[in-house]
């Protein structure tokens, strides 16, 4: 790692240490956990931008504040909805804010990596839709949205907070041609976990997966976060999916992702902080037997604000309280405490990566409902309504 940096803990791989050096001596080399580090060559002058540009010597606070109004959302076009990993609130921020000629950054599948692209027009941006729960490598994208801004385009970043604190610690100035999304984040898991997950599905179900899908969603979506493989031209659904195993006990997580992590907190580095809607029917008691999740929306700045008339006009907007969302989604405003089992897995997987997961991992289940359910999803929803209304006194 580079002479600033005291530990792993202190580097979230954010890469706009990489985009400022002027000679280009700086690369992002993966440890054995499967995390990228930032490492210089001999080259290097000790000109210091990178500790200038470093998001975790350097926050960016410049036009951060903390009266944010939330906001529970759903997009009124059902491709939209189904294309999002929640309600849409991605696409439909980036259609009232932007045009043809707008160019959207964000988080793209490249096998099974993910990588942050630039894409022109808010209406081609299908590829960097719904979660992945991977980092995400930026690689040199800072660079390119700086060329992109100074020549005065529109350009709209999404990623997790310290990727858009990079952005931005690297960008030094804001930019009013800039609009940042954040997302109230678990935590980024090993991409190289998750491809050691991939081949022992591989194994389990008979067949080489080509494409893998976080929370799929099914033709009768019931809040249940499945995941989906395709293996020739069919569609699997699974359950206990072993990667969201590890992920949800934060076992996979990178080690910045933790207790030291500086973006967990109300001081929020996008304009807008996007995520699912959780408690979404105790907020909203008249959602209840809905049959559709909806996305939150915090603005934490005018520019953010400023978007919400827009959106009335493609998107279910119902108005809540902050404090909902600190209650049903608390990671928004807290840091992340790992147990010593985070660091007792990845001995285990740096040994023997497939037979560590096995160790701390159930195997996947091929989701099946049953004849109840499948009955329950097709009731009209005042049905569904009055009925969980019986069932819940």
């Amino acid at each position: 790692m580079l002479h600033f940096l005291s530990d792993k803990t202190c580097c979230t791989g954010c890469s706009a240490c990489q985009a400022a050096c002027p000679i280009d001596c700086i690369s992002m080399i993966t440890d054995e956990e499967g995390f990228w580090y930032p490492s210089s060559s001999e080259k290097c002058i000790n000109c210091g931008r990178c500790a200038k540009v470093c998001p975790s010597l350097n926050p960016f606070t410049e036009g951060i504040r903390v009266n944010q109004k939330a906001y529970a959302c759903i997009s009124k076009d059902d491709v939209i909805w189904r294309r999002s990993a929640s309600g849409g609130a991605f696409s439909e921020i980036c259609l009232a804010w932007g045009d043809d000629n707008t160019i959207v950054v964000g988080a793209a599948w490249d096998g099974f990596k993910v990588h942050h692209v630039c894409i022109k027009g808010v209406r081609n941006i299908k590829s960097i839709c719904k979660s992945k729960y991977i980092a995400s490598n930026p690689e040199n994208v800072f660079r390119q949205i700086k060329g992109y801004l100074e020549e005065g385009c529109k350009v709209i970043f999404c990623g997790v907070p310290c990727q858009v604190a990079g952005l931005k610690a690297f960008l030094i100035k804001d930019y009013s041609n800039l609009l940042t999304i954040d997302l109230i984040c678990h935590g980024v898991g090993s991409p190289a976990v998750l491809r050691s997950v991939i081949r022992l599905l591989e194994e389990q179900f008979g067949g080489r997966i080509s494409n893998y899908e976080f929370r799929a969603k099914r033709k009768n979506y019931e809040y249940i976060y499945l995941s989906a493989i395709s293996i020739g031209n069919k569609t699997k659904y699974i359950s206990k999916d072993p990667f969201m195993q590890l992920f949800l006990k934060q076992l996979c997580l990178r080690p910045s992702c933790g207790k030291h992590c500086n973006y967990r907190n109300r001081k929020r580095q996008g304009d807008l902080t996007i995520a699912d809607f959780k408690g979404l029917t105790d907020v909203f008691p008249q959602l209840l037997g809905t049959k559709r999740n909806y996305s939150s929306i915090v603005t934490n700045n005018e520019k953010g604000e400023l978007l919400i008339p827009i959106l009335h006009e493609r998107m279910q907007i119902l108005p809540c309280d902050i404090s909902d969302i600190c209650k049903y989604n608390p990671l928004f405003e807290r840091q992340t405490w790992f147990s010593k089992e985070r660091d007792v897995f990845f001995k285990d997987y740096i040994v023997d990566n497939e037979t560590a997961i096995k160790k701390w991992t159930t195997p996947a289940l091929l989701f099946q409902k049953s004849i109840k359910q499948r009955l329950f999803d097709i009731l009209p929803v005042f049905i569904r309504k009055q009925y969980l209304k019986i069932i819940s006194h």
